[in-house]
């Protein structure tokens, strides 16, 4: 069954223009507030099916394909973060969001931090699981390098089936020995139908923690995978740049925080989302 299929019938989907070009959604509607969830690099919206369950009664949480992911257009055009935050805004527009509460993952994450940062007044929330911190003069290595040979990665991943997909990444094997083979699907297929194009993603760069952080008025959280000591509190600091922000290192979690400690992270997104 594909990802399109595993989703509720009632819920709905479709497309809408925001910033000059279509973007493909699916909303919960659930009787809450707006819960707006940006991908990460590789993935599509479908591969947050997981969370919308999860919250899609009480909140109306929306999944949204990037520009170049997912049933998104590619535009012959950048993708850094002004770009891809401007996305976001149409998308709230088009679809009369009001007091959003804005999650992303990594590359969303870099989105969802733009936006709240441009539009401080916007978000009624902001939570970033794992976000990629890019400070001057640190160089960090990410897992979503969309380094310049991503063309050539999206290529093979089209050529083949998603069943072999599925054997040639430990990553799906993981998933599905930890019971989430459906989820190892979901990220499969986000795999084909990515577009070369995304590989602008790294022309664009991400957002300074240090230099946006600040200008974030919504009460925000990180949720950030498990380190050891002295990385969480070098992260505690950057965290400290936000005004009303907190930070909660996941035990065990890795980069996709959610798909690797779901019930922990769950339970924090939870008593959060209560405060806010």
């Amino acid at each position: 069954m594909n990802g399109q299929g595993e989703i509720p019938a009632h819920w709905e989907r479709g497309f809408v223009e925001a910033n000059g070009i279509e973007l493909h959604y699916c909303r919960t509607n659930g009787s809450g507030p707006p819960v707006v969830v940006s991908h990460g690099f590789t993935d599509d919206g479908y591969c947050r099916l997981d969370l919308a369950r999860e919250l899609g009664d009480d909140f109306d949480v929306v999944l949204y394909d990037a520009r170049g992911h997912g049933r998104s257009a590619a535009p012959d055009d950048k993708y850094g973060p002004s770009e891809r935050a401007a996305d976001l805004f149409g998308l709230l527009d088009a679809l009369a969001l009001e007091d959003p509460i804005l999650f992303g993952h990594s590359m969303g994450a870099d989105t969802v931090t733009k936006a709240a940062a441009e539009q401080p007044d916007r978000p009624r929330a902001v939570v970033l699981e794992d976000p990629v911190w890019m400070l001057e003069g640190v160089n960090e290595v990410i897992e979503e390098d969309p380094g310049a040979d991503i063309a050539e990665q999206i290529a093979w991943w089209r050529d083949h089936s998603v069943e072999e997909l599925l054997e040639a990444d430990p990553m799906f094997s993981d998933l599905a020995e930890r019971g989430q083979p459906d989820l190892a699907r979901r990220v499969a297929e986000a795999r084909q139908r990515l577009r070369p194009e995304i590989g602008r993603v790294s022309e664009g760069e991400f957002v300074d923690p240090t230099e946006t952080y600040g200008n974030i008025e919504a009460p925000t959280l990180i949720l950030k995978a498990d380190a050891e000591e002295a990385e969480r509190e070098r992260e505690q600091e950057i965290a400290g740049y936000l005004p009303d922000g907190r930070i909660v290192h996941v035990e065990n979690a890795g980069h996709c925080v959610f798909w690797d400690e779901r019930e922990r992270a769950t339970e924090r997104l939870r008593a959060f989302l209560e405060t806010v």
